[in-house]
């Protein structure tokens, strides 16, 4: 039996990376509780509503890290710059008996445990634009630190597996790649009408999951709404997510713009932040998802798609070919004209249901996958 933490900070607003983590500890207690004990690191004070049906297979441990600006405060944050060590946290792991600190919350090591980092992806090599200098220089340092402090590193694909091989080839045998599969709800079909009214959704849909980042590429959507439009082809998709990009404060006002300027407010429903049981049922009630991003390390929305059993039409990338959905029709993110034609091929295609047995199945053997691929990277000696 290993012992694994996991320091986590839910203050964090990357809704994504808490979904993440939620449903890989659910993986763990469901299908490794056998030869993986977990332990999750809090701050004190925060609240674990998220992970609380998790209460019973996972012990929750509050922490306090020394106050800021205390000789204690001074001391760590020294030790952790210079010698890239925190010895602090890892007096307090080998005090709870974990073995391995698992997706390290720094890129600093833990002494007398082993470390695993999680890089996952090298968006701001691909897409420099996106972020300012100060990020890159930080990202380039932080992942150097971890590829050469860390024991092992998970990467979310083979594609971020090569990326990392390439930009930090003298490191290439600590990489690891440990693929997500999603926890999905099957009896969905009960709560969709009940949460289409709820939204005032009636008909068919596209469902488009995705945080308005800036790199997540929402404006091809749209330009290819207007193209419909324009030809007299009615299609409607529904958004959800974070509408915020500190990065690119002004992005989500530029999308309301574009929407109202071309009359799009009945074929293009942004939702915002709903809650997570709502976006399940919406993208089970929808016709298939879209996925137009220029960036992905994994992508969650993908995955989704596969084992939902649903279409989905998304951007043509190696990590997106990798994923390699059943059912997915791949289009050039730059090309709003291809998207529509593609989004009008799909909508006038007849809905086919999959038999439900089968998906779960489906889902069960991946997520059974994603759990002993998960243990082999914990238990497998350096």
């Amino acid at each position: 039996m290993v012992t694994a933490a996991f320091v986590l900070d839910l203050s964090n607003s990357w809704l994504g990376g808490v979904n993440y983590y939620r449903n890989l500890l659910t993986v763990i207690s469901r299908y490794a509780s056998d030869d993986i004990r977990v332990k999750v690191f809090l701050p004190k004070g925060q609240d674990i509503d998220v992970f609380r049906d998790l209460s019973r297979t996972v012990e929750f441990v509050y922490i306090s890290f020394p106050a800021r600006w205390t000789f204690p405060w001074f001391v760590r944050k020294l030790w952790m710059k210079f010698f890239h060590e925190d010895r602090f946290l890892a007096r307090l792991l080998r005090r709870h008996g974990v073995d391995v600190l698992s997706h390290a919350p720094d890129s600093v090591r833990c002494p007398g445990v082993e470390n695993i980092a999680w890089i996952p992806d090298f968006q701001h090599k691909y897409l420099p634009e996106f972020f300012s200098q100060e990020e890159r220089s930080f990202l380039d340092a932080k992942f150097e630190r971890i590829a050469a402090c860390m024991d092992k590193v998970i990467l979310s694909s083979g594609a971020a597996k090569d990326d990392f091989i390439k930009y930090y080839p003298q490191y290439k045998e600590k990489a690891r790649v440990l693929r997500f599969a999603p926890v999905l709800d099957f009896d969905l079909p009960k709560q969709v009408n009940a949460v289409e009214e709820k939204y005032g959704i009636t008909g068919k849909y596209f469902f488009l999951p995705n945080q308005y980042w800036k790199h997540k590429n929402h404006k091809v959507v749209l330009k290819a709404l207007h193209l419909l439009k324009e030809e007299g082809k009615f299609v409607r998709v529904v958004s959800t997510g974070n509408t915020s990009d500190y990065r690119a404060p002004a992005y989500f006002a530029e999308i309301e713009a574009f929407v109202e300027a071309h009359g799009l407010s009945d074929r293009y429903l942004i939702l915002g932040m709903i809650p997570y049981a709502d976006v399940q049922a919406l993208a089970e009630g929808s016709l298939g998802y879209i996925n137009p991003s220029f960036f992905e390390g994994w992508s969650t929305t993908v995955e989704e798609a596969k084992y939902r059993g649903k279409p989905i039409l998304l951007s043509d990338l190696k990590v997106h070919r990798e994923q390699a959905p059943s059912k997915g029709v791949f289009f050039n993110p730059i090309d709003a004209e291809d998207l529509a034609k593609k989004m009008w091929a799909l909508w006038r295609q007849p809905t086919l249901h999959e038999d439900v047995d089968v998906l779960k199945r489906r889902n069960e053997a991946a997520l059974q996958k994603f759990a002993q691929d998960y243990c082999d990277i914990v238990q497998t000696s350096r």
